[in-house]
């Protein structure tokens, strides 16, 4: 038992730590309340994450999945026209209530049917049949699926099946989820697959993208800025979403996973409100244009005393909209003199853009504007060496002066010898 001032001092510290608490609860807080228990949003074009919550934690991910079975699909198809029959083994553990692309057995169609069936309309038939006809069998194909994930380091994922059916060795993260799409995404082939909203199979037959039909159950709200998707449902991961968006010259990504399955098209209206609430509250500012002076140098061998350095390059950084440029600060790191010989292009040194005590971005100065030659400022700059050259000058002088005398005296002699 804690007992006299001992007792007051433990105390105190309790009442310390929950005021700090109290404070600081809200530091790393989400902006949304969405309807999704884990979620990740980023700004592609810095590669940073604005929003998140729970995003680490492992959890169904339904036809998410299939985003996984469609790079690696994209990634040992050597010809997306090469001809597939769909087989009768396609369509074993297919059930009645699943997504489908629509094949029939003995359909013949094309590797990109397959493709975009997967993806669009989130057919199991199509992940079946990219399967076998790539791997031959299920259990193989998972295995290409599983060392794509070592590939990438990912901590909170692991594949069972190919479709996102469940199964309780089939998971993944938000986060997991998001390098996932952020590497599929840099294939060609699984970018315009990915980000078309409809498709004709060989066959005839066009499908949608799955998130055109949610989107229509909560009355057909503007979702055109959004540039791809992939929905995912079973009723153990309750809705799942991955969508890029892209907003005022902005590229988004949100994962959202398990938002509740009682809701109307809940992870659509997650993704409208975290598009519209970041679009609308942040954006990309100008924190440094061409014209800023960043620091003022010395100079050398120049009519200018002084001389203002110019950013030269224009720095965006995605900012709230209450950004208030009056308040950058620039920390250089360079030189502190310029001569009129440094030459257009010299790096100078680093600056370090400083907002709110926050550093946001660092970028290299290069000079670019020039000086006036100043004869006098040159001589005396460089003072010491001219007289130090002056003194050898002086010294050579004298060593060819006495040579000379020597030389003088020598044929005298000689002259008078005779």
């Amino acid at each position: 038992m804690v007992k006299g001032k001992n007792k007051k001092k433990y105390v105190i510290f309790a009442i310390i730590l929950t005021f700090f608490f109290l404070l600081n609860k809200n530091v790393f807080a989400s902006e949304l309340n969405l309807n999704s228990e884990k979620y990740v949003l980023y700004n592609l074009n810095e590669n940073i994450i604005l929003d998140k919550k729970d995003e680490n934690k492992e959890t169904s991910v339904a036809s998410l999945t299939k985003i996984m079975t469609t790079i690696v699909a994209i990634e040992n198809i050597k010809d997306y026209n090469e001809k597939v029959t769909i087989t009768k083994e396609m369509f074993e553990d297919i059930a009645w209530d699943v997504s489908v692309a629509g094949f029939k057995i003995n359909d013949i169609v094309t590797y990109n049917d397959l493709l975009y069936g997967a993806i669009l309309p989130s057919g199991a038939d199509a992940v079946n049949a990219l399967a076998i006809s790539v791997s031959n069998s299920y259990e193989d194909f998972v295995k290409l699926m599983n060392k794509k994930v070592n590939e990438l380091k990912l901590k909170h994922t692991h594949f069972s099946t190919v479709t996102g059916l469940y199964d309780e060795n089939n998971y993944s993260s938000a986060y997991d989820i998001a390098q996932i799409l952020k590497y599929a995404l840099k294939n060609k082939k699984f970018k315009e697959v990915f980000e078309s909203k409809k498709y004709t199979f060989t066959t005839g037959k066009t499908v949608k993208s799955t998130i055109e039909h949610y989107n229509s159950r909560i009355g057909s709200k503007n979702i055109s800025y959004i540039t791809g998707a992939k929905t995912g449902y079973i009723n153990a991961s309750g809705y799942c979403l991955a969508t890029t968006a892209r907003i005022n010259n902005v590229d988004y990504m949100l994962i959202t996973l398990n938002a509740d399955n009682t809701k109307t098209a809940p992870h659509i209206e997650d993704a409208i409100e975290a598009y519209e609430y970041y679009s609308k509250n942040y954006g990309n500012k100008i924190i440094v244009d061409k014209d800023d002076t960043i620091v003022t140098l010395k100079t050398k061998s120049a009519k200018e005393k002084k001389i203002s350095i110019k950013a030269n390059t224009v720095v965006e950084k995605y900012l709230k909209n209450d950004f208030d440029k009056s308040k950058i600060k620039y920390n250089y790191n360079g030189v502190k003199k310029v001569s009129y010989f440094t030459k257009k292009g010299t790096k100078l040194g680093t600056v370090e853009i400083v907002y709110n005590d926050s550093v946001l971005k660092n970028f290299d100065l290069i000079y670019s504007q020039p000086l006036t030659f100043s004869l006098l400022s040159f001589l005396w700059n460089n003072l010491f060496l001219i007289l130090f050259l002056l003194f050898i000058l002086f010294i050579l002088f004298r060593i060819v002066q006495l040579s000379y005398k020597k030389r003088k005296r020598r044929n005298k002699r000689r002259r008078q010898l005779r």
